[in-house]
Formats: structure tokens, C-alpha cells, sequence
């Protein structure tokens, strides 16, 4: 029977490049989002910057292109990955990176936004009482708490963990997205504005993003080793040779990355050269700087602190690279993949 990798079908799909040009600057996309619910895909810096000004007149958010009142903005990883196949078929329509620069320097939407334009305050009928109550994002649209209260206009994230709204502020120095993936997370921000869990108050608990540092692990995460048990299996019992726990190690490697004594380029996490030890972070974006620093552990471990059953096994040519350890066990077994790739990969 032939392989999965052999069964799949490469479907190509034609797109003219002129319906994936942002409205505003009229390029090809950068960094697209889109909004809702006219679902008009833009620059990340232009419509920042389109946001930014609509904020500052205090006025509603209106589509840039059809002007319909704008409720949700997003990051659309779909129409971004189409915008770089785009630029790797035509280069002619790459911008320089001076404007990439600029660009970026504007884009401020890193999760999802939604915005309230005038009418979000919903009104909804007490069945029970008769009463009309009012119904509001969240705890400081209402009233004013901890010395804040949310504009009529206010912007607002919405927590991946809980689903719950927390205004999107930058007066203030709590974080309030993640920086390994950019998603927004509401623990921190609440618990800054003494808010804690309760039935009227969505918030999440501080186990879902806190600091790298006030992170715990007791189990070798999934992804580590490029998800090869063999190899995840070989790392645990060098560990326990040595005496220490995971978190030893991990802690140990945390402190290495502080002083920068790391190479970051292979870090699977967004904004990879401003993580620290004091970093808020969620537990998936842990696990994967975990699975980072534990590549690090076993490149660095001196061969005989190996299992007898690895010091003798060959490096695979195609290193932590190789493809075929996902999927024939006696491979993944026989050769080590801990490694760097002296081959590029085409398996």
C-alpha cells in the first residue's frame, strides 16, 4: 500500500493578484486582516492606523472600502499565506524593506479585536422581573473600576482561554497577549484590576499565562524531539542518570537563554530574541520553548552521558529535519535525529 505522503493531490488554485491588494495602500497584503462582517481584507498597518485615527475622533469604525460599521478585526493566516505565494510567483510586487519596516512599525492588531461602535450596550428582558437590563463586554464598560472606565468607542480583546472581554489598553504596563503567539490572554490584566473569577466576571486563572519563570513541568512535552518518542525517552533517562528533575533542566536552560547564551534562530515562537525568564507566556508557547531548550540540553550533553543503547547510533543525515522518523519506528529507533541536518531534506 502506498504511503499517505503518495496519496495526496497538490490542487492548485489561480488568484489575480489585483483581489489581494489592501484598499488603502493599494499593495499586495502585509500581514492581512480581515474584518467583520463585511469580511474587506487589509494591511495590518494600514488598517492599524485607520483604527488609531478613528479611536483618536472618537467616532465609529467604518470598512475603509464599503464603509459599513466594523465589529471584529482579526489576523487571517489563510490570506496570509496566499500573499506570499503571490510574492514568490511575481517579486516585482514586493515592497522594499524600508516600507515593510515602516509597516510593521504601525501594526498594533495582534489577536483578535472586537469593537464596540455606539450601540454595545444590549438591552435584554428579565423574564422573571420584567426589567430591562443592560449588558456590557465587560466589568469596566459599566461602571468605572480600579480608576478606569471604557470609552463608548472602546476596542476589546477577547480572552482565548475564557472568551471573556478585557479593554485593549496600552496606558498601562500588564500584558495582555501572549508574546510566543500574540494571542490575547485576560488573566493577568484582571488580576491587576484586583478582579478575581466569579459568576458575573469572566477571567481566566493564572495557570492558563504567567511568567516563563512561574511555570512548571513535570513531563517531557509532545512536540519535544520533533515529537520522536525514542528520542524524548533517551532524554528522560539521561536526566534521571544525572540525578535531576525536568524542571532542573528546563530551569537550568532558562537561565542559559537569559544570558544569552542560546542561538534563538530555531525557537519556535513569535517575538523568539525578547523572550525571558519574566515573560508572560500561555502553556502552549511554553511547552514549545520547553521543547526548544531541551533540543539545546541533548545537543550540548556530553556522549557519555547517553544510554548504552544511543552512544552508538549513527547521526541521520537529515538531523531534526527528517521526516521519515515520523513514520517508520525502526529508523527513528536505529538513528539519532538530536542533531543538526547535513543533507537538505527532500524525503
Amino acid at each position: 500500500m502506498p504511503p499517505p505522503e503518495s496519496c495526496k493531490q497538490q490542487l492548485k488554485i489561480c488568484i489575480d493578484a489585483e483581489h489581494a491588494k489592501c484598499s488603502i495602500c493599494l499593495n499586495i497584503w502585509h500581514n492581512v486582516v480581515t474584518v467583520a462582517p463585511c469580511l474587506h481584507n487589509f494591511c495590518n498597518g494600514c488598517f492599524s492606523e485607520w483604527l488609531r485615527r478613528s479611536q483618536e475622533k472618537q467616532s465609529t469604525v467604518l470598512c475603509p472600502q464599503c464603509r459599513a460599521a466594523v465589529h471584529f478585526v482579526g489576523r487571517n493566516h489563510f490570506l496570509q499565506s496566499i500573499e506570499e505565494d503571490i510574492l514568490q510567483a511575481d517579486s516585482s510586487l514586493k515592497r522594499s524593506d524600508e516600507e515593510i519596516t515602516l509597516l510593521d512599525s504601525y501594526a498594533s492588531i495582534k489577536s483578535n479585536l472586537v469593537i464596540q461602535s455606539g450601540k454595545k450596550r444590549a438591552r435584554t428582558n428579565d423574564v422573571e422581573s420584567g426589567e430591562e437590563h443592560m449588558e456590557f463586554p465587560c466589568l469596566q464598560c459599566g461602571t468605572e473600576f480600579s480608576g478606569f472606565r471604557c470609552s463608548e468607542h472602546m476596542i476589546h480583546l477577547q480572552c482565548q482561554a475564557c472568551g471573556g472581554m478585557m479593554p485593549s489598553r496600552t496606558d498601562i504596563n500588564v500584558p495582555q497577549h501572549c508574546l510566543g503567539c500574540d494571542r490575547a490572554f485576560c488573566s493577568a490584566y484582571w488580576h491587576a484590576q484586583g478582579v478575581h473569577r466569579s459568576n458575573s466576571q469572566m477571567v481566566c486563572g493564572n495557570e492558563n499565562f504567567k511568567p516563563v519563570s512561574q511555570h512548571t513541568i513535570s513531563q517531557i512535552p509532545f512536540l519535544a524531539h520533533e515529537m520522536n518518542r525514542h528520542e524524548q525517552d533517551i532524554t528522560a533517562r539521561c536526566i534521571r542518570q544525572m540525578g535531576k528533575t525536568l524542571q532542573d533542566i528546563v530551569s537550568d536552560w532558562i537561565s542559559k537563554l537569559n544570558n544569552g547564551e542560546i542561538d534563538r534562530t530555531r525557537m519556535p515562537l513569535n517575538h523568539a530574541e525578547m523572550i525571558t525568564a519574566g515573560t508572560h507566556v500561555c502553556n502552549d508557547c511554553y511547552d514549545k520553548l520547553v521543547s526548544f531548550l531541551l533540543y539545546w540540553f541533548r545537543v550540548s550533553l556530553p556522549r557519555h552521558f547517553l544510554p548504552a543503547d544511543a552512544i552508538n547510533r549513527e547521526d541521520c543525515w537529515y538531523g531534526y529535519a527528517c521526516r521519515t522518523q515520523h513514520h517508520n519506528e525502526a529508523h527513528a529507533r536505529k538513528r539519532n535525529h538530536v542533531c543538526r541536518p547535513t543533507r537538505v531534506s527532500y524525503q
